[in-house]
């Protein structure tokens, strides 16, 4: 499997444990329904920033998205009780954190 590839399968696999569809996931990272399917079809492969905007909002680690190891549930167990705004909200706040962080160096 090419890298392209192992990110499809796990973008989708952890779409999926989230019970999100790819417009809801597209809402939520504040994209196109059009664009996350180019990506999840092998169409686009996305920038860094967007690669870092689906994990954050699948509330994962990046580095997940390419680790070529089947996806499990294990991860998201603390995650799927919350509402996808509820996860939104998370990733915002976790962004917003981090560049405080990072402008302080």
């Amino acid at each position: 499997m090419t890298i392209q590839e192992i990110f499809i399968v796990n973008l989708k696999a952890y779409r999926k444990l989230q019970g999100l569809s790819q417009t809801q996931l597209a809402n939520l990272c504040e994209s196109s329904t059009g664009y996350i399917g180019e990506i999840e079809s092998g169409k686009r492969f996305p920038s860094v920033k967007m690669i870092e905007r689906l994990a954050a909002t699948l509330g994962i680690e990046s580095w997940h998205l390419f680790k070529n190891e089947p996806v499990t549930a294990s991860y998201s167990d603390r995650f799927t009780k919350l509402a996808p705004t509820q996860k939104k909200e998370i990733a915002k706040l976790a962004n917003s954190a981090l560049s405080k962080i990072l402008d302080g160096f």
